[in-house]
């Protein structure tokens, strides 16, 4: 029991310096070396645990998600069950704090820029996706009609990733909490208008 403690934590504070390294370095200058410099473990436990630094990114990735997903559950315990609330949370998880902070959104870009040639990344990028998605299209299903569902789901898929684009780049030109207005924004605005053309 110790002996998987032990690895569990080994594992985790390596994800972190993984995470600290993208962040002042970025994913093509960050090594082996620099990562066990700062989790203060030797590059053969790196290597034992991890095998290399893609791997490690994965890690990485596998960790976000798992925050993403932790946050939203989070969000949802605290709420009634409104498909309406339920979609403001989602956009609200895409830009917790834990998807911003600038060692999040470092290791995000290197991510999917590491994606479109590594096929273990390109699976948990098409996993993100799916669950972002179903998890839309769950809610919106229960507000629009059918046909509008998932060109609807997409949309806002889109959004979120755009404006998480923007407010990772523009250096504060666009605040968290602006970009996902304007998100739910949109949400509000398709389904006042479905309710409209219903009515």
């Amino acid at each position: 029991m110790a002996k998987i403690s032990i690895e569990s934590i080994r594992r985790q504070e390596l994800i972190e310096a993984t995470l600290k390294v993208i962040e002042v370095h970025g994913f093509q200058a960050a090594t082996v070396a620099k990562i066990s410099q700062v989790s203060g473990l030797s590059v053969g436990i790196v290597s034992h645990y991890f095998g290399g630094k893609q791997a490690l990114l994965e890690a990485a990735m596998q960790h976000q998600l798992s925050l993403m997903k932790r946050d939203l559950a989070n969000l949802l315990a605290k709420l009634p069950n409104d498909p309406h609330a339920r979609l403001m949370a989602i956009v609200d998880a895409n830009f917790s704090g834990s998807q911003t902070a600038d060692k999040s959104a470092k290791t995000w870009l290197a991510f999917w820029s590491q994606a479109m040639h590594s096929p273990a990344l390109a699976r948990l990028q098409r996993l993100n996706e799916r669950r972002l998605l179903s998890n839309l299209k769950f809610y919106l299903r229960k507000l629009l009609p059918d046909e509008q569902v998932a060109a609807t789901a997409h949309s806002v898929a889109a959004l979120i990733d755009g404006f998480w684009l923007r407010t990772a780049l523009s250096e504060g030109r666009i605040e968290t909490d602006r970009a996902a207005n304007l998100c739910k924004s949109y949400i509000d605005l398709t389904i006042r208008h479905a309710e409209e053309l219903s009515s």
